[in-house]
C-alpha cells in the first residue's frame, strides 16, 4: 500500500494531483504549522503579462505557530469575487472554460470555516471532476504523534503501509535509516510536466491546476501515466 501526505494547498500544481493518484490513501496534512508566503493561501495562473498570484488574505491574529486547520481567510475583503473576476478574464477564451467555471466559482463561495476547509472543499471537487478515487483521510482526524519522519512512519504502520510516496522537497529531512528500520520504502515522485496547450504564448510549466483543466479538460490521466 502506497501512503503520501501533504498540506492542503490552494488549487495546487498538477504535481501535487499526480502524488494524490499514485497514492492508495492520501493524507492531508491539516494539523501541520501554517506556513507564510507558500502554497496554502496562494497559487499562479498564467497571464498575457506572465506569471499571477492569486493570494488569500488571512487573519494575521494567527501567527506562523498556528496549525492550518486553525487559520481563517479574511472573507470580508473580497478576495473570492476578486480571484474568480482574474480568472474568468485570463481564461474564459479557454476550450473548457464553460465545463468548469462555473463548478469552480460555486465551490469557492460558499461560506467556510479555516482555509483547511476551503482548500479541502476545492482539492476534492477537483480530484472529483479528474476521477481520482483515491482515498483522503485528514492527518488531525488520526491522532498520530512524532516529529516529521518519525510521524509519517507511524502513520504509514498505523495504515499498515508499505511504501510511502514523497516530494523531492521533503528530501532534506526525510530519514532514510529510520524508513528502513521499519521496512517502509521511502520512494520521491517522478512527475515531470508534459507541455500542453496553454493561452498566452510560450508554455510556461507548474502552474495551478486550474490552468490545465480550462486548457485541456478532464483527462488528466494521460499526463499521469
Amino acid at each position: 500500500m502506497i501512503v503520501s501526505l501533504h498540506q492542503p494547498n490552494y488549487i495546487p500544481w498538477l504535481g501535487y494531483f499526480y502524488k494524490i493518484y499514485k497514492s492508495d490513501i492520501f493524507i492531508i496534512a491539516d494539523d501541520l504549522q501554517y506556513i507564510k508566503r507558500g502554497y496554502i493561501n496562494r497559487n499562479q495562473i498564467k497571464t498575457p503579462e506572465g506569471l499571477q498570484w492569486l493570494t488569500i488574505p488571512v487573519d494575521y491574529k494567527y501567527n506562523l505557530k498556528s496549525n492550518i486547520n486553525e487559520v481563517h481567510t479574511k472573507d470580508d475583503l473580497g478576495w473570492k469575487e476578486k480571484h474568480l473576476r482574474i480568472i474568468e478574464q485570463y481564461y474564459k477564451r479557454s476550450k473548457y472554460f464553460d465545463d468548469f467555471f462555473y463548478l469552480l466559482k460555486e465551490n469557492v463561495m460558499k461560506d467556510y470555516d479555516t482555509i483547511s476547509d476551503l482548500n479541502i472543499n476545492i482539492l476534492k471537487m477537483i480530484c472529483e471532476v479528474l476521477d481520482i478515487k483515491t482515498e483522503m483521510i485528514l492527518l488531525s482526524d488520526l491522532d498520530i504523534e512524532g516529529d516529521k519522519s518519525e510521524r509519517i512512519v507511524n502513520i504509514c504502520k498505523y495504515l499498515n503501509a508499505d511504501t510511502y510516496l514523497s516530494g523531492h522537497g521533503a528530501k532534506a529531512y526525510n530519514d532514510l535509516e529510520l524508513f528502513d528500520k521499519n521496512n517502509i520504502n521511502l520512494v520521491y515522485s517522478d512527475f515531470q510536466v508534459k507541455e500542453y496547450k496553454q493561452l498566452w504564448g510560450e508554455f510556461i510549466k507548474n502552474m495551478s491546476v486550474i490552468d490545465y483543466i480550462f486548457n485541456c479538460g478532464f483527462d488528466i490521466k494521460k499526463l499521469f501515466n
